[in-house]
C-alpha cells in the first residue's frame, strides 16, 4: 500500500493539496486543487473547472500531488501517479510517496 495512515493523515489534513500535470510543451502545471479524500491508495478531488489539468491529462496521464499538515508536528509528502478525469471527479492513483518533511 502507498497510502499508508501517516500518509492519509496529512493529505486528509492538509487544508490545500497542490495537484501538477505537464502541459504539452513539457512544462509542469501545478494547481491548488483544495482538499481530497483518500480511498486505498486514490486521492480523489471534485472537479471545479480545471480545463488545462484536464487537457493535460488526456495526453499524459501522470501526476503530482503534494500536501502538508501541522498535526502532530509539521509533515508532507510528494505522491507521484497517474490520474483521470470521471464523472466530475478527478481520481489521482499514486504509485510512490516521498516524505517531505
Amino acid at each position: 500500500m502507498i497510502i499508508d495512515e501517516e500518509v492519509k493523515k496529512v493529505i486528509e489534513g492538509s487544508a490545500f493539496l497542490s495537484l501538477v500535470t505537464v502541459n504539452a510543451d513539457g512544462m509542469p502545471h501545478p494547481i491548488i486543487a483544495g482538499k481530497g479524500e483518500v480511498c486505498g491508495d486514490t486521492v480523489v478531488f471534485g472537479i471545479y473547472k480545471m480545463e488545462e489539468t484536464q487537457k493535460n491529462l488526456l495526453a499524459n496521464k501522470n501526476a503530482w500531488v503534494v500536501g502538508a499538515a501541522q498535526a502532530d508536528g509539521p509533515k508532507g509528502f510528494r505522491l507521484a501517479g497517474t490520474a483521470e478525469a470521471r464523472d466530475k471527479q478527478l481520481v489521482f492513483t499514486a504509485t510512490k510517496a516521498d516524505k517531505l518533511i
